[in-house]
């Protein structure tokens, strides 16, 4: 990581959230980055005060800041003012670049999954959606908003399982066409229940009836993998 941008990003991954985080001029850094860090392959963030070359890119912004011209400060003043002001505007750049190409369909994506996370939209769900992975969520809110725009479907509910189990094994009935019978190679737990629960009341079509099976495959005749003892669940 080497941006501003990026380093935010992976400081969000690791549990710090943008307030926490607070920007400064590095004391020594590489003309040739903008990140600071002892490694030039740094992939974490382990500390919320971030250190960067304002050079890289903001010169005409910071050169003057960091040149500490005289204010009628004190040295001691006018450090402590350009340390704030220098977090201050980095906090309104970041926000601009994390913004930054984003598309009008990408910004209704980010709302949904806001408005889920905080029981807004679809209410009574929020629990569930809060239970999975932070970069599933984005995707099962991209599925949410092709529901709206489409109307629910088979199709989206199967994308949305798979977003959160690859693996997971999807039948429909023959002869009864809105019966599913899903398998889930996973234990079942109460984590993994709330997730399904927010895919299936979200995404599940009305009218279609969905039997899970959790680590024991259903026996299928004539398919080995699925007639072993002790392995096989009821159907």
């Amino acid at each position: 990581m080497n941006f501003l941008w990026d380093i935010a990003l992976r400081a969000k991954e690791q549990g710090f959230k943008e307030e926490e985080l607070f920007f400064k001029q590095a004391e020594e850094y590489s003309p040739y980055f903008e990140q600071s860090f002892s490694c030039v392959n740094e992939t974490k963030v382990t500390s919320p005060v971030i250190e960067s070359n304002l050079l890289y890119r903001f010169a005409d912004i910071f050169q003057d800041i960091l040149m500490q011209e005289d204010s009628g400060l004190t040295k001691e003043e006018q450090s402590q003012f350009g340390a704030y002001l220098i977090d201050a505007a980095l906090h309104v750049i970041l926000y601009a670049d994390l913004r930054h190409g984003l598309t009008r369909r990408e910004i209704y994506i980010r709302e949904i999954e806001k408005e889920l996370l905080k029981g807004i939209f679809f209410s009574g769900l929020s629990k569930d959606f809060s239970r999975i992975e932070r970069e599933k969520r984005n995707r099962l809110a991209s599925l949410a908003l092709a529901q709206m725009e489409m109307g629910s479907s088979p199709f989206l509910f199967r994308r949305a399982l798979l977003v959160l189990y690859p693996n997971a094994l999807l039948y429909q009935i023959k002869k009864e066409e809105k019966t599913l019978l899903l398998y889930i190679e996973k234990k079942e737990n109460e984590t993994e229940k709330g997730k399904l629960r927010f895919v299936k009341e979200m995404f599940l079509p009305v009218g279609y009836d969905l039997r899970v099976f959790w680590r024991y495959h259903f026996g299928i005749i004539g398919v080995e993998g699925a007639m072993q003892m002790d392995e096989i669940a009821l159907y």
